[in-house]
């Protein structure tokens, strides 16, 4: 409730206090204060009881959308787009992690493999990079630089 407010804060209101009310009566308004917030807090917990107790049903259905929209909202949102469209089954939502799709081997890694496995059942040694690329056939034409993006304020603009 007061999580805003300091101990300077605090030792101003009683620096205050101390020199309104005066050394004498301060710790009977103090002692009053209190007695204050006691029966504040005994009344709200009193008629928090009395309305459970009458409206507990229709209170308890109220209780639950409300629920459910706090439930939604500490999930996140792919938590809540699972829980919406799946039924909570996340997995197909993790077919679309970048993190998954990265660890998995790629189609050429796993042909690379293949290839790898299926000479060395043969009984040959695979053979190295640069003696495949000497025996591909040199009609190919030689490709152009990639060029990597670059980022111009034009695009923004």
């Amino acid at each position: 409730m007061f999580s805003n407010i300091g101990w300077g804060e605090i030792l101003f209101l009683l620096v205050l206090g101390l020199i309104i009310v005066g050394p004498e009566r301060l710790p009977g308004l103090i002692e009053d204060v209190k007695a204050a917030i006691y029966a504040a807090r005994k009344a709200i917990n009193n008629a928090k009881a009395e309305l459970n107790g009458e409206f507990g049903q229709e209170f308890q259905e109220l209780q639950k959308p409300i629920g459910q929209i706090t439930r939604l909202r500490s999930m996140g949102p792919k938590g809540a787009i699972a829980k919406v469209l799946f039924d909570e089954d996340e997995s197909f939502m993790d077919s679309f992690d970048p993190k998954k799709i990265m660890s998995e081997p790629t189609v050429g890694q796993a042909y690379r493999q293949q290839q790898g496995n299926n000479q060395a059942t043969q009984g040959q040694p695979a053979p190295a990079p640069q003696q495949q690329q000497q025996s591909q056939p040199q009609e190919q034409s030689p490709q152009p630089p990639v060029q990597k993006p670059t980022f111009s304020w034009d695009d923004i603009t």
